[in-house]
């Protein structure tokens, strides 16, 4: 079992090498949407997450992003998920919508994972999942210099992009890594007259997350959430969480040269959880908008928890 822990080890040293050299990669454009609760969203991204709570999850999140500007991001999640014993399993179903501009899109994503347990109550996880991306756009609505332009001559209606990804987490009580890539189909929608007006990107992500006791009720969790494409920005989400007596949650976050802002979680009982979170951005648009809000809402059902394996408690 120490050969397979050095074996963990050396990967996540080498997921932190390709995490910083993700960060000296240029790009062009920002497709996937971007949560500051991404704690509270993992399931959306990385397969391997479904069922390591230990609950039978549900959670449902809104962000209503750039407040005040026409045709601002609007994204909303609803998520499932939960462990089964027998097969040692993790089953999940997210739901996305998302609307920013003329584009509708909406995905339906199945997600099962796998875990194995290693020494010292550790587990690795695997993951994968697979459904369908929903992607319209209303282009004949833009006000457009050229109205001859045929990229926009045309609506794209009801376009059905199937696509399956795959994912492993290393965890235990107090900490998590992984790595997953969501999206491995790069499919792509053509105009009428031929031009690539959407292209779905394999997405890398890279995440973690560790929880220190700093003092008497009183815990601290940083966590990171990193993407990279070959043709998008590279985003990563930083944030520093505390908890207070095991209820009430307080945090700020940072998403690098993007924006900036606060959170606050708490437990209404030992099911029922919400969350909001607001931000600011850093470059210049931020004076035409009044920032972001993002509203969570999490219920874990009150489940025999005998009837599971042991995974990471809620801190993750």
């Amino acid at each position: 079992m120490k050969k397979n822990n050095k074996i963990f080890k050396d990967l996540s040293y080498a997921l932190f090498g390709i995490f910083l050299l993700a960060f000296h990669t240029g790009a062009n454009a920002q497709q996937d949407p971007v949560f500051n609760q991404y704690m509270n969203n993992l399931l959306t991204v990385q397969p391997a997450y479904a069922g390591m709570s230990g609950y039978v999850n549900i959670t449902a999140l809104s962000r209503i992003q750039w407040v005040g500007f026409d045709g601002a991001p609007n994204t909303n999640t609803f998520t499932i998920q939960g462990p089964f014993k027998k097969y040692n399993v993790g089953l999940g179903l997210s739901i996305i919508t998302d609307r920013f501009g003329p584009v509708r899109q909406n995905g339906v994503y199945a997600d099962y994972s796998y875990r194995v347990l290693l020494e010292g109550d550790q587990y690795i996880s695997f993951g994968i999942k697979g459904g369908f991306n929903r992607y319209e756009a209303l282009l004949t609505d833009l006000s457009v210099h050229d109205p001859n332009d045929p990229v926009v001559a045309f609506d794209i209606n009801k376009k059905y992009l199937p696509n399956f990804g795959v994912g492993f987490m290393w965890h235990a009580d107090n900490f998590f890594l992984g790595a997953s890539v969501p999206k491995i189909f790069q499919n792509k929608i053509n105009s009428n007259s031929g031009e690539t007006v959407y292209r779905e990107e394999m997405n890398f992500y890279f995440m973690g997350g560790y929880v220190l006791d700093i003092a008497d009720n009183v815990k601290f969790k940083p966590t990171l959430l990193a993407r990279w494409s070959q043709n998008t920005p590279t985003v990563a989400d930083f944030s520093a969480n505390a908890l207070f007596y095991e209820r009430v949650w307080v945090g700020a976050t940072y998403r690098m040269q993007n924006s900036y802002g606060l959170l606050f979680q708490i437990y209404v009982n030992r099911g029922v959880k919400l969350g909001y979170a607001y931000d600011l951005t850093s470059f210049r648009p931020s004076q035409y908008n009044a920032g972001t809000h993002e509203f969570m809402l999490s219920y874990d059902f009150p489940v025999k928890r005998k009837r599971f394996c042991r995974f990471t408690p809620r801190y993750f």
